[in-house]
């Protein structure tokens, strides 16, 4: 779908469609509003960042962003979304059914998968509005392979996040790769970690 723009466009309006059609409430009033202005065109330039890696894991998936817009841009990849909510679960494997998308959904806490088959089974682990770093250390660290790396959206305050998630990481063998004053222009904010 990404070498092709009118069909990428496309199943990205769809998407905003089954958001919008949703009886759950997947975002809040100013999320809806700001839907197709920031919040899909952000996940789409942090799909087209992401690097190469067989593997994703999106923990908190929500309503899809960014791991259904993911599988949207990223058809290359191979993807598993994580979600603690069933009705959002549920909506998960619908939308991605109605769009055509190949993606394996897991409904159930970060923390009741970490001990299972999906500990260290990814290359990737990426996050968006879940926790703050401290927290999400701990929630993506045990789903890392060997080399895998966490892409974790931020915010403004993604390095006062940082300072209070060092011990921490320092504990789990992370540390940040990459941080938002290494691409200051690119939007969204991502921080990096690894081992």
């Amino acid at each position: 779908m990404e070498h092709d723009p009118e069909a990428l466009q496309d199943h990205l309006d769809r998407y905003a469609e089954l958001v919008r059609a949703s009886p759950h409430n997947l975002l809040s009033r100013a999320g809806l509003e700001a839907l197709e202005d920031r919040h899909i065109p952000e996940c789409v330039r942090f799909a087209r960042r992401l690097p190469q890696g067989p593997r994703l894991l999106d923990v908190g998936s929500g309503g899809g962003l960014p791991g259904i817009v993911i599988a949207i841009v990223r058809p290359d990849l191979e993807l598993h979304l994580l979600e603690a909510t069933t009705k959002k679960a549920r909506f998960l494997t619908e939308a991605a059914e109605t769009l055509g998308l190949v993606v394996e959904v897991h409904n159930g806490r970060a923390e009741e998968f970490a001990g299972g088959p999906l500990r260290g089974a990814f290359d990737l682990v990426t996050a968006r509005a879940v926790a703050p770093l401290q927290k999400l250390v701990g929630l993506c660290g045990p789903f890392l392979a060997s080399g895998g790396q966490i892409h974790a959206i931020k915010g403004e305050r993604w390095a006062a996040e940082v300072t209070d998630a060092t011990s921490e990481m320092r504990r789990v063998g992370l540390r940040v790769l990459a941080d938002p004053t290494d691409t200051p222009e690119l939007d969204p904010k991502v921080v990096v970690l690894g081992r």
